[in-house]
């Protein structure tokens, strides 16, 4: 069974275990920065509101919106030991920020701020 975050519901991060692992290794003040807030969720309604409708195109924008809460070299460290390769800490970053932006979608969805329609 996937372990998830607090919320998570795996519908758009599959695979939780680089933030898992971060959030194991930093420190309060890095984990804090990186959990997601009520204000992150009013950036849900206000990406939403001014038009953004594609779950590829708001999970970028979170991506900008997060990446500078999280810590290079704690997410580097987190990648390296999730999959057993070398990263530089740009991708390490960007996988982090890719994880806790689709984190604060999925939370969004269960408050009711987004709704997600799957095409088949």
């Amino acid at each position: 069974m996937k372990q998830l975050p607090m919320m998570a519901t795996g519908k758009v991060i599959s695979d939780y275990r680089p933030l898992i692992k971060y959030l194991e290794i930093a420190d309060k003040e890095s984990k804090d920065k990186v959990i997601p807030r009520a204000e992150d969720i009013e950036v849900v309604r206000e990406l939403i509101s001014r038009g953004i409708s594609n779950l590829n195109e708001l999970l970028n924008e979170l991506i900008k919106y997060v990446q500078n809460r999280v810590n290079e070299d704690l997410a580097k460290k987190a990648v390296e030991e999730v999959f057993n390769t070398e990263v530089d800490k740009t991708l390490a970053k960007h996988i982090i920020s890719k994880v806790v932006a689709g984190w604060i979608i999925e939370m969004a969805e269960q408050f009711g701020v987004i709704k997600f329609k799957f095409r088949y």
